[in-house]
């Protein structure tokens, strides 16, 4: 059986490398949709300074720009109503963009009244539309940053992820500047 599971695991290994030919040239990297024919391919080795790459948050109508070389994005929607996705925006980060229901000060109200998940200690940062919450959850200490942004007359935030927050208000805030670049397609 353990045979059996270790070359499952060759497999599918195997597999994630196959296609790197043609197939991986006409995707950018860092896209989580597919590119158009023609798309430039993303820089091997080290990354060009400044350069950006488009990725698509399917399901919803929007695209923002990421280093290259990331993961994507991935649909993290609960259903038609509360579209979501999550992209990778490098350095082992990333951001949940979705569809805001509520104004600023509503999503404030609701992190302020996070007691089990993220219970809220106080605001390290805040400004007209972006915050950053810190928060205790068993001894520890983390930030969520989030930023509400208005996009063709909808709402969308953003917002850092991870269970554990990120370690600082900077890095929140770091995190949070992809989020500039939010467009409609």
């Amino acid at each position: 059986m353990r045979k059996l599971v270790v070359v499952m695991a060759l497999l599918a290994v195997a597999g994630c490398n196959s296609n790197k030919g043609e197939e991986g040239a006409a995707k950018p990297a860092g896209s989580g949709a597919p590119a158009a024919k023609g798309a430039a391919e993303a820089p091997k080795g080290g990354e060009a300074k400044g350069e950006l790459v488009d990725v698509e948050l399917t399901p919803m109508p929007l695209k923002i720009k990421v280093r290259p070389g990331g993961m994507g994005a991935m649909d993290m929607s609960l259903d038609d109503q509360h579209k979501s996705a999550t992209v990778d925006i490098g350095d082992g980060a990333s951001l949940n963009v979705s569809e805001a229901k509520d104004d600023f000060a509503a999503l404030k109200k609701g992190f302020e009244g996070d007691t089990v998940l993220f219970p809220f200690k106080k605001w390290a940062k805040e400004g007209p539309n972006m915050a950053i919450v810190q928060f205790e959850n068993a001894g520890k200490t983390g930030y969520i940053g989030f930023k509400l942004k208005e996009i063709g007359g909808k709402k969308y935030v953003c917002k850092t992820t991870g269970m554990e927050g990120v370690p600082s208000a900077e890095v929140a805030e770091k995190n949070l500047e992809p989020c500039e670049t939010l467009a409609g397609k």
